[in-house]
């Protein structure tokens, strides 16, 4: 889809500025990477974690820029580019982004999902009780986009303010009413999603991730408040009243606020819960009435998901008994809990957990299904991503070392860290190397090995990358995934 011209006069008015020396200027796009600029572009020089888009100026003037927008104004610029000072880049890329693209979501009811874990599980399945329901739906999030059933990739689970407002009006193109989106907390911080006309907004829960990012947990939790900050009045926030740091999410927000679980007095309780290995029953009290719902997601953590998002979408479609049949029918995304019957009668499981908190979900899930079972071990392949949080390693590699009878410790994605150091940082949390714990870098490998290891009744779970069909070694990028490794090993 073309993008119609604006004069940059037009677009100013719509974010806050220090100073401007010309606008009578037309608009063709915009963009803070310096080498994406083309003629008649707004270039966006925005500070960023790893290099700071003032030292590019000269390359997006040499490419065509019409127009800077800055934090520091330039020396000895030619007088005929438009210079803009801004107190804050990444909000104004965001503002005139929206701007320039005549406000998207005004014309979309955008859905938000946050929390550490449990952002595409629940995009999914809102999307599909939407579908279920006769919506036509957009979906944005880790595992990629989708625009009326169309599929679109990504590369950011929340993409940049730019490339979500193109997005945005594909969408409209395509006649999409419903957008749900994953919003992670990077994307909150660096105000990718400031702009967007948030219809309601859900959150999952608060576990430790991203601290090489955020410092601290306190930050952490303030990005994600973010979300729920910019809700409007007539909006609704439906948010896991489990989760200690509900109560920080909800303080300051305008929204109508729903929350959902079993403690601390919640909105909607969930009763009756009965997870079981191929199926997970329970009911919601919703205060004059309860619906029993069934869904094929197992594990307690999904019965949390899947009771969100049956409140969302209970308030957004105002309907009840067929959000129960539409959730029924509801699939996992990709890469979640996904299951594999294996040659030797043991069931190899593939799932995204790479935080600390997933790990220990996915394990006890494992766990209980094979208490339900009466028989069988559980392995667990598992590695931790290079260049991300430190901290968790040990934390993660304690746990599986707790939950699993079997700990096979591999490469998730290195990239430019030494692997035997990330493992290594795992192993330290470890109270003692016993024959239980197996050390394997080649990730083929350590799943050959688990599947050797395993036999009938086993649990082999393999976690941390899921859907994911690459494998990042140095600044390389390869091929990879989990369950085409264990197909290979199918029944």
């Amino acid at each position: 889809m073309k993008q119609e011209s604006k004069q940059l006069s037009q677009l100013l008015e719509h974010i806050q500025v220090i100073q401007y020396n010309n606008v009578h200027v037309t608009v063709t796009g915009i963009t803070y990477d310096s080498r994406k600029v083309e003629h008649g572009f707004i270039y966006v020089a925005r500070k960023g974690s790893n290099a700071d888009g003032h030292d590019y100026i000269q390359n997006a003037i040499q490419n065509g820029a019409c127009c800077i927008v800055c934090e520091r104004l330039p020396e000895d610029l030619e007088q005929t580019i438009a210079v803009v000072q801004v107190q804050d880049a990444a909000k104004a890329l965001a503002g005139l982004s929206h701007a320039l693209h005549d406000f998207p979501t005004k014309k979309l009811k955008v859905i938000g999902v946050t929390g550490t874990n449990g952002k595409t599980t629940c995009t999914y399945v809102l999307k599909q009780i939407a579908e279920c329901l006769g919506k036509k739906v957009g979906m944005i999030g880790t595992t990629g986009n989708y625009s009326n059933g169309r599929f679109i990739e990504t590369t950011f689970t929340t993409p940049e303010a730019p490339e979500l407002c193109t997005l945005f009006n594909e969408m409209i193109h395509d006649g999409v009413e419903y957008v749900f989106m994953e919003v992670s907390s990077h994307a909150l911080a660096q105000q990718r999603v400031w702009g967007i006309e948030f219809v309601g907004a859900m959150f999952t829960n608060l576990t430790q991730d991203h601290l090489d990012f955020h410092n601290t947990m306190d930050e952490y939790a303030k990005a994600k408040k973010m979300l729920f900050d910019m809700l409007p009045t007539a909006s609704v926030a439906v948010l896991n009243c489990d989760d200690s740091y509900t109560s920080l999410m909800m303080q300051d927000t305008k929204a109508n606020v729903l929350t959902v679980g079993r403690s601390n007095n919640p909105t909607v309780s969930i009763l009756k819960e009965l997870a079981g290995t191929v199926e997970s029953r329970f009911e919601l009290d919703l205060g004059d009435s309860t619906l029993e719902i069934a869904t094929p997601l197992i594990g307690k953590f999904n019965i949390d998901n899947v009771a969100e998002c049956v409140v969302m979408s209970w308030q957004l479609f105002n309907t009840k008994d067929k959000i129960a049949d539409c959730v029924r029918q509801a699939q996992g995304a990709p890469g979640r809990m996904a299951r594999i019957a294996l040659t030797n009668g043991a069931v190899g499981i593939v799932d995204y957990s790479h935080t600390p908190d997933a790990l220990e979900k996915a394990l006890t899930t494992c766990k209980e299904l094979l208490q339900n079972s009466g028989q069988g071990k559980l392995i667990c392949v598992f590695g931790c991503g290079g260049d991300r949080d430190k901290t968790k390693r040990p934390l993660m590699g304690r746990i599986a070392a707790e939950l699993a009878d079997i700990v096979i410790v591999t490469n998730d994605n290195p990239r430019t860290e030494n692997p035997q150091t990330i493992i290594d940082d795992i192993i330290a949390g470890v109270d003692s190397a016993t024959e239980r714990i197996v050390i394997e870098p080649d990730r083929a490998k350590a799943i050959q090995i688990a599947v050797e290891q395993s036999s009938a009744g086993d649990i082999l779970l393999v976690a941390g990358k899921g859907h994911e069909n690459y494998q990042i070694i140095g600044t390389d990028k390869f091929h990879f995934d989990d369950f085409e490794q264990l197909q290979k090993y199918q029944r």
